[in-house]
């Protein structure tokens, strides 16, 4: 590796799979959660309504976390910001914002 070659990233295959599969599991559960109250009516969706905007928000709130810290362990290993530590965050925050707003709306 000569001085004009970039570093390449040090990141393990092994922590690539857990800070990538870790918010698809937590976005995933929360996507089902914000699509219930799409289909369920009556008395249950009362009580959904009540804890859901909350529940929502918390959700949010850690999904964000977990993915700032999957953010500052790619800039930290010099990952480019083409790769999959960057973007998978960025869309996993945006998916839980928009996902928050439908709660918001439908409670």
């Amino acid at each position: 590796m000569t001085k004009s070659e970039p570093r390449k990233s040090s990141v393990s295959p092994v922590w690539q799979f857990i800070c990538l599969l870790a918010p698809i599991v937590l976005t995933g559960f929360y996507l089902v959660y914000a699509l219930v109250g799409l289909f369920i009516e009556g008395q249950v969706k009362l009580k959904w309504s009540d804890e859901a905007l909350t529940v929502g928000l918390r959700v949010t709130l850690l999904i964000i976390f977990m993915n700032v810290l999957v953010m500052v362990y790619a800039y930290f290993c010099k990952v480019p910001l083409k790769h999959l530590l960057w973007l998978s965050p960025i869309s996993h925050i945006v998916i839980a914002v928009i996902l928050t707003i439908i709660i918001a709306v439908v409670a």
